[in-house]
């Protein structure tokens, strides 16, 4: 009889079906992410934005109070001023199911920005613990010698970048309008401003997702964990620095940026040149503040340059792809 009971037997476990095993490393990409204590800073500076957007819509929403602090204020600012408060005040209380709609979609546009860049920030400083970290281990075989496919692993990294965006983006986006909204003096306010969290959340889960996707081609594309988020900022960063000077020598350039894409893509998504008009036409003085916009940038909130933006970015995936299908396969 041999030493050891080398016969079959048979699993009395709990049986975990594959999502399982790809929310393991998802959540185990994400946990180690936010252990970073620059990201857990950043994290809490989003839910910070969140509670300061949250107070913006509420001190918006006592202009409709005849009593409230804010009127009061309202009372004391010079005659212009006391003009536009109380046209504005007017706007809301005759017609609040545009004015509410025109300003939150307005405000969740410049919020969403100010988030996105506070994620492409975080997404460049969790970009090692992606993929990087295992081409450097080799840990791609252990993956594959599990029952984990190329296609499951990737799934769960991809997760784990959109899990990142989701606590400083989604999140923070989502939670700003809802407290705003639920602080509003009229409860009615949920249904008048459903627009700008459409346009919001999916300005933010698109973006994400095509962030996501862009952050594992750039994790995949070396295995030195200094390299590639120095890759990533750069590409940032230097896209930032072309826009300028790509505007008046050759425009085409300024998609080589990722994030003036994703921002044109959000003009369009928001329709700022709409809501601009609107409160023209309805707040005359608001008219005349706005008089010293130059054409271009009248232009550049009417005019997004969408097409372009969509097709540098299915090139930037495109391209993301290739590395990650070159460089994540088991040797």
């Amino acid at each position: 009889m041999p030493l050891h009971d080398v016969h079959y037997q048979h699993w009395k476990e709990a049986h975990t079906g594959i999502w399982a095993r790809r929310w393991v490393i998802a959540r185990n990409g994400l946990v180690a992410a936010l252990r970073n204590k620059l990201i857990q800073k950043l994290a809490v500076l989003c839910w910070t934005m969140t509670l300061a957007m949250s107070a913006l819509l509420f001190l918006a929403g006592q202009l409709l109070v005849p009593d409230s602090i804010i009127s009061q204020w309202v009372e004391k600012l010079n005659p212009t001023l006391q003009t536009f408060a109380k046209m504005l005040t007017q706007w809301l209380l005759d017609h609040p199911e545009i004015s509410v709609a025109t300003t939150q979609n307005v405000l969740f546009y410049f919020f969403s920005t100010y988030l996105m860049a506070i994620g492409i920030f975080a997404l460049g400083v969790a970009i090692p613990s992606l993929i990087t970290r295992d081409l450097a281990s080799n840990a791609i075989l252990i993956y594959s010698s599990k029952a984990v496919t190329r296609g499951d692993y990737l799934l769960g990294k991809f997760c784990t970048a959109f899990g990142l965006l989701t606590v400083t983006w989604l999140g923070p986006a989502f939670a700003a309008w809802f407290l705003g909204n639920l602080l509003a003096p009229d409860w009615r306010f949920f249904w008048h401003a459903k627009a700008a969290l459409w346009h919001a959340m999916l300005f933010a889960i698109g973006s994400a997702a095509v962030l996501s996707a862009l952050a594992l081609g750039i994790s995949a594309s070396s295995n030195r964990e200094k390299a590639t988020p120095g890759i990533w900022f750069m590409w940032w960063i230097l896209g930032g620095v072309l826009q300028p000077i790509a505007l008046h020598t050759k425009p085409w350039l300024r998609h080589l940026s990722f994030s003036y894409d994703l921002r044109q893509i959000g003009l369009s998504t928001f329709r700022l040149g709409d809501d601009l008009k609107t409160a023209q036409e309805n707040v005359p003085i608001f008219g005349q503040m706005l008089g010293g916009i130059s054409s271009e940038t009248r232009d550049a909130l009417n005019h997004p340059t969408v097409v372009g933006a969509l097709a540098a970015v299915a090139l930037m995936l495109a391209a993301a792809a290739y590395i990650i299908r070159t460089r994540v396969k088991p040797e």
